[in-house]
């Protein structure tokens, strides 16, 4: 995955929740600006700022070895086995939040 589509995915998952940069702020602990900023086209935020967003946007950042997941279609007998969620996670809906306020 690279830089762009990390944000544009991140996005997604703000605009499927309905969220507003300012909530997203408010449960992230970052500012509006740095928000907007950071989901921006040409974002490009600091991996504290991505854990906040992340975790406000009610993700969760996992690591995998490169080409995980993709399909073997050169392989005509290969019949991948549904193992992960990572693409359904995008798309279910909010956990309901609390107040999360972090402390300076």
């Amino acid at each position: 995955m690279t830089k762009q589509e990390l944000i544009t995915a991140l996005a997604a998952r703000r605009d499927a929740a309905g969220m507003t940069h300012a909530q997203i702020a408010q449960r992230s602990g970052l500012t509006e600006r740095s928000v907007r900023n950071a989901l921006s086209l040409k974002g490009n935020p600091q991996l504290s700022s991505l854990l906040a967003l992340v975790d406000a946007l009610g993700l969760e950042l996992q690591l995998a070895p490169k080409g995980f997941g993709q399909s073997a279609s050169t392989d005509a007998d290969y019949h991948p086995v549904v193992t992960r969620v990572g693409h359904a996670v995008a798309q279910a809906p909010s956990p309901p939040y609390v107040n999360k306020r972090r402390s300076p």
